[in-house]
């Protein structure tokens, strides 16, 4: 029987800090939306937040094909009290471009920025 180890929040936070640059992409595909390139940084993040939040970067590479001339763009997703979230998305000088309203989520940060640079997506502190 396999068993999933979960991790803390504060622990999750404290491993995100610590990427800088990658080793490797590992490919994020969704039919009909084609995929995203992720980092050691994002990789991570999906595996580990919550059991997972491949759900976060679906979300992210839905809005592609109508972002797809912006080549920096910022996600910041932030929970709620009430486990709901929004994530939005700038161009990095402060020009929104879009959100999403989350009715609910079990993410266990209050929140986490995404930058999606010519179709990658990385921790800022992978940049």
């Amino acid at each position: 029987m396999e068993t999933t180890v979960s991790i803390s929040a504060k622990e999750l936070a404290k491993n995100l800090h610590g990427f800088t640059g990658t080793s490797q992409y590992y490919r994020h595909r969704l039919p009909g939306c084609g995929e995203l390139l992720l980092t050691d940084g994002c990789d991570y993040l999906r595996e580990n937040a919550a059991g997972g939040s491949y759900w976060l970067f679906d979300l992210i590479l839905s809005w592609q094909m109508k972002l797809r001339s912006q080549r920096f763009q910022v996600w910041r997703l932030e929970v709620q009290d009430d486990d709901s979230a929004e994530i939005e998305c700038s161009d990095g000088n402060k020009n929104f471009l879009c959100s999403q309203d989350i009715p609910f989520t079990d993410f266990p940060l209050k929140e986490v920025v995404v930058w999606v640079v010519d179709g990658v997506a990385m921790l800022p502190s992978e940049y």
